[in-house]
């Protein structure tokens, strides 16, 4: 149904309506109409806003009897052929069954490889300060509780 007028009759009210609502520069060349029926056509233009390539904006007219004016029923910006769309939407029942599915056999597998690091975590902690050193700072610790004063500097 898509068809190019040869004498558009309110291509010219349809592409002021659109340039009002959309924001400045966002409105491009005539692409064509759509004859909807019941005396309703959109007028569709070339989107040129940033980010939506291949979009299109739709002036929807009506005109009821001939002497009336015509009226924008609604102003809209769609995507056209072009145009990069968000995939469906999938339920999210569906997406965490697929995410159980996939760690479920992600664990399977790593049940089955050995660990790269078979060290004990005592053995990989590294050295401790000599004995001295943490009985001092517990010996300090102490003294400086016992006194009512401030930990000194050194002393945790």
């Amino acid at each position: 149904m898509l068809r190019r007028l040869k004498k558009p009759q309110h291509q010219a009210f349809a592409e002021t309506a659109a340039k009002e609502n959309a924001p400045a520069g966002g409105v491009g060349k005539f692409l064509g109409i759509v004859d909807e029926g019941s005396s309703v056509t959109s007028y569709r233009f070339e989107g040129k806003l940033e980010g939506y390539k291949g979009w299109e904006w739709n002036v929807v007219v009506f005109q009821g009897k001939k002497p009336s004016p015509p009226t924008v029923s609604e102003i809209v910006l769609l995507p056209g052929k072009e145009s990069i769309v968000a995939p469906e939407w999938v339920p999210w029942s569906d997406r965490r069954a697929e995410l159980d599915k996939s760690l479920a056999v992600e664990s399977a597998v790593s049940n089955l490889e050995e660990p790269e690091d078979t060290k004990a975590d005592s053995e990989d902690a590294g050295e401790r300060p000599p004995i001295g050193k943490r009985l001092r700072k517990r010996l300090i610790k102490k003294q400086d509780a016992n006194k009512g004063k401030k930990p000194r500097k050194g002393s945790k």
